[in-house]
C-alpha cells in the first residue's frame, strides 16, 4: 500500500515539474516575443526617416547609402527583413540597388559565414537570406547543401535560394537534377521556383521537352505553359502522340495556345482524338480563337458519340458568331425529333433564355437578336419581334 502511495506522489511531483517547465518555457517565449516586437517598434521609428529615403531613391541614378550610425543585432535583423521584403517586390535596377545596398551593409558577408555553419538552423536561415538577396556567390555552397538534404519542406527552401542565386542555366539545371532524384512528382513547385530566378529559362524548357526522362519532359511542358516561346509549338509537336496521357494532354494544350492559325489537319485529327480530354480541350481552344474557319470542324464533332463533346461542341458554336450559329441551328434541324436533335434545340433555347435577361448588355443584346433571327430562319418559325435599340 505504502509503494503504490510512494509511486502516485512521484507521479504527481513528475506531472507538476513538467508543467512547471512548460510554463517556464511558454514564458520564455512570450517575453522573446514582447521584446522582439518592441525592438521592431523602436526600429521603425528610428529607421523611418531612412526607409523613406532608400524608397525615393531606388529610381535615381546614386547609389544606396548605408545609415550613418552602427546597428545593434536586432535593428540588422529588422533591417534585413525590410530589405528583403523590397528585394521581392521590386526587380531590374532597382532590386540591384538593394543588393548593393546589403553588401555595403555587410549583410551578404555575415550570412555567406553563417553559411558555414555546423548548426543546421543557422545554415538554413543563412540560405533564405542569401535566396532573398540574390548572391551568386552562394551557389555553389547551397549546390552542396541541396545535395546532402532529406526530403523535407525545408529541401525546397534551399532549392528556391539557388534559383533565385543562379546566374546560368547550369546552375538551375543542377538544382532540378538534385531535386529529381527525390523520385517525388513536385514538377509544378519546381517551375514556380525557376520563375524566381533572373535567368531566362525559355530554352531551358524547350530544351527539357526533347528529353529522355519523362519527369524533365513534364517540367517543360509546364515551364513553356507559363513562358512564352516562338519554338514551342514545334518543340512539343512530336509529344502529342506520346505514351504518357499527362504528357499528351499538356503538349496538345501547350500546342493550341501557340498559335491562333492552326492547320486544319491537326485540328481535324484531334476532334477525332480518342482522348475525350484532348478532343474537349480542342473544342473549347476553337471556340476561344472564334476564328469561322473551323466552324464546319467543330460542326463535325456534334456527331460524337460522347454527349460531353456534343454539348462543348454546341457551346463553342454559340460563341463562333452568325457562322456557329447557322451551323449548330442547321444541325439541329437536321436530326430534328431525335433524341441528339432534341438535346441540341434545348441547348439553344437555353441559350437564348440567358441572354434575354441580360439584354441590358449591347453585346448580349446582339447576340440574341442574332440568335433568335438564325434560329427562326432554320426552324422556319413565324416572324417574331425582335428587341432593338
Amino acid at each position: 500500500m505504502y509503494t503504490n502511495l510512494n509511486a502516485a506522489i512521484q507521479a504527481l511531483y513528475i506531472i507538476l515539474a513538467f508543467n512547471l517547465v512548460c510554463v517556464v518555457i511558454i514564458y520564455a517565449i512570450k517575453l522573446r516575443s514582447i521584446r522582439r516586437r518592441k525592438g521592431n517598434d523602436r526600429f521603425q521609428t528610428k529607421f523611418k526617416d531612412y526607409l523613406t529615403y532608400v524608397q525615393a531613391n531606388l529610381d535615381g541614378t546614386e547609389p544606396l547609402r548605408a545609415p550613418p550610425w552602427t546597428m545593434n543585432v536586432v535593428e540588422r535583423e529588422a533591417m534585413q527583413e525590410k530589405l528583403n521584403d523590397m528585394m521581392e517586390i521590386f526587380s531590374g535596377e532597382q532590386r540591384h540597388k538593394l543588393v548593393q545596398l546589403c553588401l555595403d551593409l555587410g549583410l551578404v558577408l555575415h550570412h555567406m559565414e553563417r553559411l558555414s555553419s555546423r548548426t543546421y538552423r543557422v545554415k538554413l536561415d543563412a540560405a533564405y537570406h542569401l535566396g532573398c538577396m540574390r548572391v551568386k556567390e552562394a551557389v555553389p555552397a547551397l549546390l552542396d547543401m541541396l545535395k546532402e538534404h532529406p526530403l523535407n519542406s525545408s529541401l525546397f527552401v534551399v532549392a528556391r535560394a539557388v534559383a533565385k542565386c543562379a546566374t546560368s542555366q547550369k546552375e538551375l539545371e543542377a538544382m532540378v537534377q538534385i531535386l529529381l532524384q527525390h523520385n517525388k512528382k513536385y514538377y509544378e513547385l519546381i517551375v514556380d521556383m525557376i520563375a524566381d530566378s533572373e535567368v531566362d529559362a525559355g530554352s531551358l524548357y524547350t530544351g527539357y521537352v526533347s528529353h529522355k526522362n519523362p519527369a524533365y519532359v513534364r517540367i517543360g511542358l509546364i515551364g513553356l505553359n507559363v513562358h512564352t516561346d516562338p519554338a514551342a509549338a514545334s518543340a512539343v509537336y512530336r509529344l502529342m502522340d506520346s505514351e504518357q496521357e499527362d504528357i499528351q494532354i499538356k503538349a496538345v494544350d501547350l500546342y493550341l495556345k501557340s498559335s491562333r492559325l492552326l492547320p486544319r489537319n491537326i485540328v481535324s485529327k484531334l476532334l477525332n482524338h480518342s482522348n475525350l480530354s484532348i478532343r474537349r480541350l480542342t473544342i473549347e481552344t476553337l471556340a476561344d480563337i472564334k476564328n469561322p474557319a473551323y466552324v464546319e470542324l467543330m460542326r463535325s464533332s456534334l456527331n460524337d458519340a460522347d454527349q460531353r463533346i456534343v454539348y462543348a461542341s454546341a457551346k463553342g458554336l454559340l460563341r463562333m458568331g452568325e457562322e456557329g450559329m447557322a451551323a449548330l441551328c442547321e444541325s439541329a434541324v437536321a436530326v430534328q425529333g431525335m433524341e441528339r436533335g432534341q438535346f441540341m434545340q434545348q441547348l439553344i433555347d437555353d441559350e437564348l433564355k440567358h441572354l434575354s435577361m441580360q439584354l441590358h448588355n449591347w453585346d448580349k443584346l446582339m447576340q440574341y437578336n442574332l440568335l433568335m433571327y438564325t434560329y427562326d430562319k432554320v426552324f422556319h418559325r413565324s416572324k417574331r419581334i425582335y428587341r432593338v435599340v
